[in-house]
């Protein structure tokens, strides 16, 4: 379909509007270079694989009991003996993300030495998503501190554990310059002394401590900054970009009857918010019903309206009786969500989707198909 939108000509490209051809234009942006090839991602060279027990990880976990004061105890501790120590170097990272699309990310440090002035910086990071912005801050932060005289120990708090492991990670992918820039100076700095050692913890925004909080008022603290004609575009906020043009268009065409089906049971999430279709997090229906198969199958049946009932049989010329087997002559989604007496019914067709799904526990047969005869199977 994508080479099909390729080869169509430039009069026909003007006319037709979906996300394929949006993909294509957007794809024209990106601005983000990648080189799989890097000396920093040879094996054998990476700085993982050669210094992994000098880069240091401390995780937040929160589900911990008490873990946001343990956290702030933790750091607290960290920086007071860093604070007297001139041969470790603290950076707090972060960085801001505008509301409206026509500005661009700020990234941001705050350097503190013992005996120095405190430095602080904050960079223009363009067309660019919160965990690509902070990259860019911890690649800044990085790439100063090794600079620094005396500088043995590195600790860098930042509130994207999952961007300190990328800094480190010289493969292709978003922001991979910013990563071969931090191995590239991590390594040179590593090589120059054994004991120089760089350390991450994990530090919560919600927690809004010293540093980290410093650096994120630091990337608020300048003024709305236009895109311009071609800001800096990452990989992965592009991708952000095309994904939400194809759910906004599959929401669109969803709302059509022809195109979801006549007999589409609609249903919402609460009240008053209709079901969008979407893929992530086990899509917009699936995820009610877990890893239950049956329970899965008979949702799907109900909401489809193509489950073994009589009005199915009808419908698609079936030889089967379209009769409910409680009297009634016509056995519709409508009856066994409504009237059957043989189910413990709802006295209403479900509009919330765990309405439905409380409905099916109950009735574990349901728009289930009928067990074979005894005998058979």
């Amino acid at each position: 379909m994508f080479g099909a939108a390729c080869w169509a000509s430039d009069v026909r490209r003007k006319k037709v509007v979906d996300t394929i051809t949006r993909s294509s234009e957007l794809l024209e942006e990106l601005t983000e270079e990648f080189s799989p090839c890097a000396e920093e991602n040879t094996p054998g060279l990476r700085v993982m694989d050669r210094y992994q027990e000098r880069v240091l990880f401390i995780t937040f976990d929160p589900k911990e009991e008490n873990a946001l004061p343990r956290r702030r105890g933790l750091l607290n501790n960290t920086y007071a003996q860093a604070k007297g120590n001139q041969s470790k170097v603290c950076c707090g990272v972060d960085c801001s993300i505008p509301k409206r699309a026509s500005q661009q990310a700020v990234a941001s440090f705050v350097i503190e030495q013992a005996g120095q002035e405190q430095l602080a910086s904050a960079w223009v990071a363009g067309k660019v998503l919160s965990a690509d912005a902070e990259l860019f801050a911890i690649r800044m932060a990085v790439g100063r501190a090794v600079m620094l005289e005396n500088c043995h120990h590195i600790i860098i708090f930042t509130d994207s554990m999952a961007m300190a492991k990328r800094a480190v990670d010289p493969s292709v992918h978003s922001g991979q310059a910013h990563s071969l820039a931090v191995c590239k100076a991590l390594a040179q700095w590593f090589s120059a002394a054994e004991d120089n050692r760089v350390e991450f913890i994990a530090t919560p925004s919600k927690l809004e401590w010293g540093l980290q909080h410093a650096a994120h008022c630091r990337a608020r603290s300048l003024p709305p900054i236009p895109m311009g004609r071609r800001p800096a575009t990452s990989l992965d906020a592009m991708r952000k970009r095309i994904t939400d043009s194809a759910l906004d268009s599959w929401a669109t065409m969803f709302r059509d009857k022809s195109y979801r089906g006549y007999h589409f049971l609609p249903l919402m999430e609460t009240k008053g918010t209709d079901i969008a279709p979407k893929y992530a997090a086990g899509g917009s229906w699936l995820k009610f019903v877990g890893e239950e198969v049956n329970l899965c199958t008979r949702m799907c049946r109900a909401i489809l309206n193509h489950a073994p009932i009589g009005d199915y049989y009808r419908r698609f010329n079936i030889p089967e009786s379209y009769s409910c087997p409680c009297g009634a002559e016509r056995q519709t989604r409508e009856h066994l969500f409504t009237r059957c007496p043989k189910v413990d019914t709802n006295r209403r067709t479900p509009k919330l989707v765990k309405e439905l799904v409380g409905y099916l526990q109950k009735n574990p047969l349901a728009f289930g198909f009928k067990p074979p005869s005894e005998g058979i199977g």
